[in-house]
């Protein structure tokens, strides 16, 4: 019963350094271009991507770098949750607010991703400014 209790006192400390370690091994690989087109590894939002290798890494360049950021974040956020150790109560609250930031971030990459791969794509004259709009 002691070991859930002192567990509880750390969750969001080992939540968030786990995904500090997530984000950065999926990150880099991405930040640094190493990762090819391919349909299960990587920032896939746009369908241009696919048809312009140029497009595929730098919207992966740049998503790679966000996540190795947000890594940074977590890991530093983890660090910070360890003030707060012992406390459930506080620890459930930093769960909830790091979890919040995090999908803040998810939607903010996702917006972004798609603009960029949309404007890259309209630059090489893949995407023609009228049928910008719809999808």
């Amino acid at each position: 019963m002691t070991d859930q209790n002192d567990m509880e006192g750390y969750v969001a400390s080992v939540i968030s350094g786990l995904c500090a370690l997530l984000f950065v091994g999926l990150g880099l690989p991405l930040a640094n271009r190493r990762v090819p087109p391919n349909s299960w590894y990587g920032y896939r939002v746009s369908r241009y991507q696919y048809e312009d290798e140029e497009i595929w890494y730098a919207i992966n360049a740049r998503g790679g770098a966000h996540t190795v950021f947000a890594g940074a974040f977590a890991a530093a956020y983890c660090g910070f949750a360890l003030l707060f150790r012992g406390s459930a109560r506080a620890q459930a609250v930093l769960t909830g607010i790091f979890t919040v930031l995090l999908l803040g971030w998810a939607a903010y990459e996702i917006w972004w991703s798609v603009r960029e791969a949309r404007r890259m794509a309209r630059e090489k004259g893949l995407l023609s400014k009228r049928g910008a709009g719809g999808s």
